[in-house]
């Protein structure tokens, strides 16, 4: 399979240019960063699609954080919502499968239950607004398609030092430098290695999984604190976090409960496994990586890590 990735130096789109690498069944990969392709330029989406010709295209390319969103409501659209519509409809034209990565913050996090793909979403946020409407046109502009919505992502720094490193990440090297952490322990979600999500895409991709939405996430639940706590815990900095509710962690009215119940068919349903199992991993191969750049982006502009 020819494979095309947008958004390849951002957090997912590093893992995703790392497994699509090694995967035997990929054939050809082409990685596109935001230096590469910008989604907002149809001209320029139509023209690489055109020219590369690849069966699929997998968009892991987004406008965040969350926060952010809020502030340019504008440009958050043009990426989230518009890129996916040139994406999808230049797919259409070439006969390639448009694969979009979504968020669990299309859903507004009333639930008491973990979100199925077919519950009504709702979202809260300038983010989930646009991520919603990307959904939208990407099974507009082409009718075979995969949207993949997952959330709350940690997993190996992006290869661009624009993009924001994941939660744990952050999380690790503040307890490292000595620093107290004060986490929201009152928002529920499902933490997911990027490695894994990588893997899933790509099996249900060269699989020939139906055209739909799926939902693609770690085994179990966890509050931002549960999965923070446990991070630093793995690290001996367990002492160096304390909880704390929502309204005093941000000003976003972010969604407290949005865990998605994992619904993939074999063989990718595989490649989920408990988040706890998943960051022990990580973390270990953390320890054994070369230093990484320092996150001189926490203000990014764009990030391909979702949720």
């Amino acid at each position: 399979m020819r494979v095309m990735l947008i958004g390849a130096d951002g957090l997912l789109g590093t893992a995703m240019r790392e497994a699509a690498t090694k995967h035997p069944q990929v054939r050809e990969l082409t990685a596109l960063g935001h230096q590469d392709l910008d989604v907002t330029r149809p001209d320029q989406v139509d023209a690489v699609i055109q020219d590369g010709r690849p069966d699929a295209v997998i968009n892991t390319a987004a406008l965040m954080p969350a926060d952010r969103c809020d502030d340019v409501p504008t440009e958050a659209y043009a990426v989230n919502a518009l890129g996916p519509r040139w994406i999808s409809r230049a797919c259409a034209r070439v006969g390639a499968i448009p694969v979009y990565v979504s968020t669990d913050f299309v859903f507004d996090g009333t639930a008491t239950v973990p979100y199925q793909p077919g519950m009504l979403p709702r979202p809260l946020l300038t983010y989930g607004i646009t991520k919603l409407a990307g959904e939208h046109e990407t099974r507009l502009g082409s009718d075979r398609h995969l949207v993949v919505r997952t959330s709350c992502l940690f997993g190996p720094p992006p290869r661009s030092p624009r993009a924001r490193h994941s939660f744990v990440d952050r999380a690790l090297d503040r307890a490292a430098a000595g620093e107290e952490l004060t986490v929201v322990s009152n928002v529920i979600t499902s933490p997911t290695y990027t490695m894994d999500l990588a893997a899933i895409v790509l099996e249900l991709l060269l699989s020939g999984a139906g055209s739909g939405t799926y939902h693609a996430v770690g085994q179990g639940i966890a509050s931002w604190y549960d999965l923070c706590r446990a991070a630093l815990a793995e690290e001996g900095f367990g002492d160096r976090v304390s909880p704390t509710q929502e309204q005093t962690f941000t000003t976003a009215s972010r969604p407290l409960y949005t865990p998605l119940v994992c619904t993939l068919p074999e063989p990718a349903l595989r490649h989920s496994r408990p988040w706890r199992v998943a960051l022990a991993e990580y973390l270990s191969a953390r320890r054994t990586a070369a230093p990484a750049e320092p996150d001189a982006a926490d203000d990014a502009r764009r990030d391909a890590g979702v949720g």
